[in-house]
Formats: C-alpha cells, sequence, structure tokens
C-alpha cells in the first residue's frame, strides 16, 4: 500500500506586498478568521490524512517554532509537527532540497500562502515511476500567468511563460503538488520549483496534472489578504455526512473487530470519496459493544479504523474524523459495562464531532441501518436515513444531490 502520508508546506519569503504585516512575521503566519493561516492549512491536512507535517522555514523561523509549540499541545492522534530551517533564502526547490533529510520518499507539498479547496489525496495516486503530480486551476485570462498545457492523457506537455500561452483553456500552478524525494535528489541548493523544476519534468512527460475547480485563494496582496478574513472561515463550515460503520460501511458480520473480518459493502469507498469532493465532512459515529463484551480491545478498533483509513486514502478518499462507544450495559469489562451517552440512540458521538468541527447541522446527513442511528441523528438536529444494504455510493449520492437542490 502506497499511501502518501507527509504534507510539507512551503513558508516563502518576506512577503513584501504586505507591507507592515509581514515586517516581522511570515505571510503564512498572519492571522486569517483568529488562527495563523498556516495553522488552518495543516488542521486540512489532518482532516485529510495526512499525519505527518514539515513546515519548510526561512523568514523568521523563530515565529514559526514557537507557533509549534503550540500546535502539538493539541495534535490529534499519530500526528506530528516538525521544521526544516533555511539559513539563507534558497528558492522553492532549493527549501525541499534543504529539507531530503526529513522527507518522506513520495510527499504532499503546498504554498503556505494559499487556499486551494479540494481533496489533496487525489494527487496522490501512484502515477507511475518518477511521475509529479501538479493541481490545476482553470483561469479566464492568462496575460499575467505562466500557464501549464495539458495532454489528453492528463500529462503536462509544457509550462508556458507568462504571455506565451496559445488557446483556451488556460490552466495555471495552484500551488499544491505530489512529489518523490528522487525529482530533488542531486540538484543544485538554490532554485525554483516553478520555473526550474516543473518545465523540465513536463518536457519529459513527468509531470501530471490534476484539474479542480476548488474555491482558491492567495493571501499575498492586501486585497486579497482582506478577503480571506471573511471568505475562508466561510468556507470551513461544511455540511457533514456522519456515517454508521458496521451494516453502513461494512458488512455487519457480527462484532467485527479485525481486518480479516471486515468486508466493505459494496460502493462504499467511492461513497466517502463523492462526499469529499462534494465539499462534505465525513465522520464515523459506531458502536463498539464488542469491546465491553470483551471480544476485542480499544487497541483492535483503533487500528482497524487506521487500516480502513489507509485504504480510503488509496481510492482517494478519507474520514475527517471519527467516535466510537466502548459501552454496554451488559458487558464484562470492568468500567465499560454502563450506560452512556455517546451510545446511539443517544446523540453524544454526534454531538462532541459537532463541537469539534464546524458543522452546517442542517444540511447535514447520518446514514445508518439501524432506528438507532436515526434517533442519534434526531436528538443531535441533523437528518437521518436508513440504508437498504445496496450500493452505498448510490444511496449517498442521491441523497446529497437531494439536498444541494433544496
Amino acid at each position: 500500500m502506497n499511501v502518501v502520508e507527509q504534507c510539507a508546506i512551503l513558508l516563502g519569503g518576506m512577503g513584501t506586498r504586505l507591507g507592515e504585516l509581514t515586517r516581522e512575521t511570515p505571510k503564512p503566519l498572519l492571522p486569517v478568521g483568529g488562527r495563523p493561516f498556516v495553522e488552518l492549512l495543516i488542521r486540512e491536512a489532518w482532516r485529510m490524512g495526512f499525519r505527518k507535517v514539515l513546515l519548510l522555514a526561512g523568514y523568521r523561523p523563530e515565529r514559526v517554532l514557537s507557533m509549534i509549540d503550540d500546535l502539538r499541545r493539541a495534535l490529534p492522534r499519530n500526528c506530528s509537527v516538525d521544521i526544516s530551517i533555511e539559513n539563507e533564502p534558497l528558492g522553492t526547490g532549493g527549501a525541499v532540497v534543504n529539507a531530503l533529510p526529513y522527507l518522506d520518499e513520495r510527499f504532499l507539498l503546498i504554498n503556505g500562502d494559499t487556499w486551494f479547496d479540494f481533496n489533496w489525496n487525489a494527487l496522490c495516486a501512484d502515477p507511475g515511476e518518477d511521475v509529479a503530480s501538479v493541481a490545476i486551476r482553470e483561469i479566464d485570462l492568462a496575460d499575467r500567468y505562466e500557464t501549464i498545457e495539458v495532454g489528453g492523457d492528463g500529462r503536462a506537455m509544457r509550462v508556458a511563460p507568462r504571455g506565451e500561452a496559445q488557446q483556451a483553456p488556460f490552466y495555471v500552478n495552484g500551488g499544491v503538488y505530489c512529489f518523490s524525494r528522487s525529482q530533488f535528489e542531486g540538484r543544485q541548493k538554490c532554485f525554483s520549483l516553478e520555473a526550474d523544476l516543473l518545465p523540465v519534468l513536463a518536457r519529459a512527460g513527468k509531470l501530471r496534472a490534476v484539474r479542480s475547480e476548488g474555491y482558491f485563494l492567495d493571501i499575498g496582496v492586501p486585497e486579497a489578504y482582506a478577503r480571506s478574513q471573511y471568505e475562508i472561515p466561510a468556507r470551513q463550515r461544511r455540511p457533514a455526512l456522519f456515517l454508521d460503520r458496521d451494516g453502513v460501511i461494512n458488512h455487519d458480520d457480527s462484532y467485527v473487530g479485525s481486518q480479516d473480518r471486515f468486508r466493505w459493502m459494496p460502493g462504499s469507498k467511492e461513497a466517502i470519496r463523492y462526499a469529499n469532493e462534494a465539499g462534505y465532512f465525513v465522520f464515523v459515529v459506531t458502536n463498539q459493544s464488542g469491546v465491553a463484551r470483551g471480544y476485542y480491545t480499544t487497541q483492535d478498533v483503533v487500528g482497524l479504523f487506521d487500516w480502513m483509513q489507509a485504504e480510503l486514502r488509496e481510492a482517494g478518499g478519507y474520514i475527517d474524523d471519527w467516535r466510537y462507544c466502548p459501552y454496554h450495559p451488559d458487558g464484562v469489562v470492568e468500567g465499560l459495562s454502563i450506560a452512556h451517552p455517546w451510545r446511539k440512540p443517544q446523540p453524544g458521538m454526534l454531538l462532541d464531532l459537532m463541537a469539534h468541527w464546524d458543522v452546517d447541522a442542517a444540511r447535514s446527513l447520518m446514514v445508518g441501518d439501524q432506528v438507532s442511528d436515526v434517533a442519534a441523528a434526531e436528538a443531535a438536529g441533523v437528518q437521518g436515513a436508513l440504508f437498504s444494504g445496496q450500493s452505498l455510493y448510490t444511496f449517498v449520492r442521491e441523497r446529497l444531490l437531494n439536498r444541494d437542490e433544496e
């Protein structure tokens, strides 16, 4: 399984176009909606399944180090934040070369001053040996931008300098990439990713272009930075697709606690990816009384979820977050043999997720295979739907489309 776990973030130079705002503060650390902008990017990476974040810092690295200490205190499970510091300006490509000792064999790379709202996992499907991926977006006029000319097979054929674009549609670099270490090993210490590496990869047929129509904003100029204060927080508020596990995501084969007993329901991976790309949070809320009954442990539940997430990410999807309830009044394990407000039909798991994420409950949906799932959803102010056990993709797609049309 070749799942990309690491997200590296370019923190860039001095941000001179923002004037006094960046005199003491690196541009990606400027506040947006009350948080440092790069923290919002890190949280996006974590929710999409990238558990390892590496910050590539140059300008005012002490400010970055101070922020990392705060982030580490609030890390989700199995997540990490590290830093690579350049002692002199090296350019976007040189910053990556400088960080090679800390980089995985394959890694996501994003610009720390842009917000491009799409499923970053779509870039990380293995395109073949030594092939990199770049996210592109369509624009109306290409006179001020370098453009990327794309062939019918999705490969970038040419990076055209400003003013040399031949014909519409015009695509520009969105600042999100998936690279391999080998594409940087042995290169000079100081160079530009955009001007020096991407054109070479395109000419060699080693650059895959992935189109996205997601919301994009570069905070590097005053007008855009002002817009970011209200546009990006609004984008963070999303409807959620809550999913029960057994009988919805996987076949309910009675107390499933290990990979060898887990069978994906038809269309479940596709349904989760569809919801990701439709702009929904995807949350799992599952009763796991098998823990209280002694059939398996909490470590088994967590290990199985981590395996599920890896399988989903290899298919281009991801679960943003999840909750499980290991309690049951009829259990035999000490401390777990009680009634608990997280056990459906109680709404505790949904309410806890809604307390941690900016969920638009009125536009959200809970899919379960039991009446207790629907009852938990309704108690949390979320519409519930009973799944019939056929294709989860068809079931979810129809209902999300109907909700979007309301």
